[in-house]
């Protein structure tokens, strides 16, 4: 039996939706950590559009899409943030209906998580339970992204056959 471990067979699209400033700010640090080959997505001005980014571009390098289109040219949306009072409900619902229309799995990322006891974070974690199809809690961001990596399929450095692994210096490998 032949099993698929390399990257090289798989890389699902992932979408990051930040969750408001702490999501954006969750981005600029797994960014600046290594993370690539993700797109990022914010609301537009018209109610159907995000804006698009690649995660190393600059802010600056946005493009326009429809919220449908976007959704049928990804694998998975991860929703990811902090505070839950910063939490675009309308946002998240509008893209994870489009995600859901065309069997998008639909994940949350919550790190180090705040706002329950406020009135918007109590309304916030409704949306995110009712609209997502997991929802995740993890406590530092580094954790979130070796999560995303994961659902991506591994880093460009994976090793063959040990897809969830990196090489590290020195380190010598069996046989």
């Amino acid at each position: 039996m032949t099993h698929l471990t390399s990257r090289a067979y798989y890389k699902a699209r992932i979408l990051l939706v930040p969750l408001g400033p702490s999501g954006a700010a969750l981005v600029s640090t797994m960014s600046d950590a290594g993370l690539r080959e993700v797109l990022i997505a914010a609301p537009a001005s018209h109610p159907d559009g995000v804006l698009l980014r690649q995660i190393e571009a600059p802010e600056t390098q946005l493009s326009t899409e429809t919220v449908s289109d976007l959704a049928a040219s990804t694998d998975m949306m991860v929703f990811l943030g902090s505070r839950l009072e910063e939490t675009p409900d309308e946002f998240v619902a509008a893209m994870a209906s489009a995600g859901r229309n065309q069997g998008t799995l639909l994940a949350g990322v919550l790190v180090g998580v705040g706002g329950w006891d406020s009135e918007p974070g109590s309304t916030s974690i409704t949306v995110l339970r009712r609209e997502l199809d997991m929802l995740v809690t993890v406590r530092k961001s580094d954790l979130a992204r070796d999560f995303i990596e994961v659902l991506k399929g591994g880093t460009r450095e994976a090793i063959p056959g040990k897809l969830f692994q990196h090489p590290t210096t020195g380190a010598t490998h069996a046989q």
